[in-house]
């Protein structure tokens, strides 16, 4: 065998490790790719899985502060509610107190009216017992002095 026919041997022999080389390179670079693409469809997945909970959590979140604004305005209705019951059962209080107030004014003045006829009664009573005294007296001293 001579040169060129080694030579020859030797550049099939490189053809065919090229050909080799470029399927090993164009079978990598399909794999590659097929798996950028798995890849891409992974992170899309990913992305909309996220997405869809971040959805869920906001219409939660939201849910959540509805729930949360319709409690505090049913507290404070109850609140307000509880005040009017309370304005509402002092107004009656004061009302009752005033009744009983005016009642026990007036008991007091009926009172003090009895009390005052019955002295001024006492006083009558006593000028005619002291206006009889007198005229007793009088009548007494004029038999003493008839007598004497």
């Amino acid at each position: 065998m001579t040169e060129l026919d080694e030579m020859q041997k030797a550049v099939v022999a490189a053809n065919g490790e090229i050909k080799q080389l470029q399927a090993t390179v164009n079978a990598l670079r399909d794999e590659l790719e097929r798996s950028r693409i798995g890849e891409d469809a992974r992170t899309q997945q990913a992305v909309a899985g996220a997405s869809d909970e971040i959805v869920q959590l906001k219409d939660t979140v939201n849910a959540l502060r509805n729930e949360l604004e319709k409690a505090r305005i049913e507290q404070e209705e109850r609140v307000q509610q509880a005040v009017r019951d309370n304005n509402d059962e002092i107004a009656q209080l004061q009302h009752i107190v005033n009744a009983l107030r005016d009642e026990l004014e007036a008991t007091n003045r009926g009172w003090e009216e009895k009390v005052q006829k019955i002295e001024r009664g006492h006083h009558n009573g006593r000028l005619q017992l002291q206006e009889t005294i007198s005229v007793l007296r009088q009548e007494l001293e004029e038999l003493y002095a008839r007598d004497s």
